[in-house]
């Protein structure tokens, strides 16, 4: 019987490797966009249990009950992004945070969640053994060995969560993705953008939260003739000690 974990957060976009393509890589970022929808409802052939992700919250919450903390609320691109890891880790016989392509939690959830600015928090727990499944409850509470996992699973800050879950006959693969967003637009903003989409997207955020476009936080530095043509929302999040943090959006084709 074996259990693997692996747990990581984004604090800012300094604290983070620069691992995906460069924003001048319209065929990679395409291609993984791809990938990430095709995972949500294919996981190589191996069955999602959504059940699971449903006990994994609660007993998420009451973890963070018992530690003073308040309660996460389901969302949904939080839910899409995790599945879709789940499914891919799954289908591709791996377990780590960065895809083989260096695409990492946030950019998941940047690709897929089309509505929500904020950076994810990410916890794997992968099981291989005989006897009954592994249950989802029993993997979360595993996470209270780890430091990391069981920070990010009880960090007051967060207020959102959901989990993808992947077994096969004798393996489980359980993703849980947590953050506090700090907007939401009121209306998808299309992966492949015209400028009045953009336009909207950015009207629709407050004006203290900043918005603005950059290029995606974590992709490699990359030759750019004009204007990159994978971009991304960004807003900043002021924190309580001073100072802030930029926080990343969606990101979409300009090409």
């Amino acid at each position: 019987m074996g259990l693997a974990l692996a747990a990581t957060g984004r604090v800012s976009a300094e604290t983070v490797t620069d691992a995906a393509p460069p924003a001048s890589d319209v065929e990679a970022w395409s291609a993984y966009e791809a990938r990430l929808r095709a995972r949500v409802a294919d996981a190589g052939g191996h069955r999602f249990d959504a059940a699971a992700g449903e006990a994994a919250l609660a007993a998420t919450n009451t973890a963070r009950a018992a530690a003073g903390a308040a309660p996460l609320t389901w969302h949904d691109e939080l839910a899409a992004a995790a599945r879709a890891h789940a499914g891919d880790l799954a289908a591709r016989g791996y377990v780590e945070h960065l895809s083989p392509e260096g695409f990492d939690p946030s950019h998941r959830f940047w690709l897929l969640g089309r509505t929500t600015i904020g950076s994810p928090s990410e916890n794997i727990a992968y099981h291989r053994g005989s006897g009954p499944p592994a249950a989802a409850a029993d993997l979360v509470m595993r996470w209270r060995k780890s430091p990391g996992h069981w920070g990010n699973l009880l960090r007051a800050s967060h207020t959102h969560a959901a989990y993808g879950v992947v077994r096969a006959r004798d393996r489980v693969w359980m993703v849980g993705l947590f953050a506090r967003p700090v907007a939401s637009l009121p209306e998808p903003l299309p992966f492949h953008a015209q400028g009045p989409d953009v336009a909207r997207a950015l009207h629709a955020v407050p004006s203290e939260h900043r918005p603005r476009l950059a290029p995606p936080q974590g992709a490699r530095l990359g030759r750019v003739e004009g204007a990159a043509p994978v971009m991304q929302i960004t807003a900043i999040r002021r924190r309580e000690a001073g100072g802030f943090d930029v926080v990343g959006g969606p990101i979409f084709l300009t090409a």
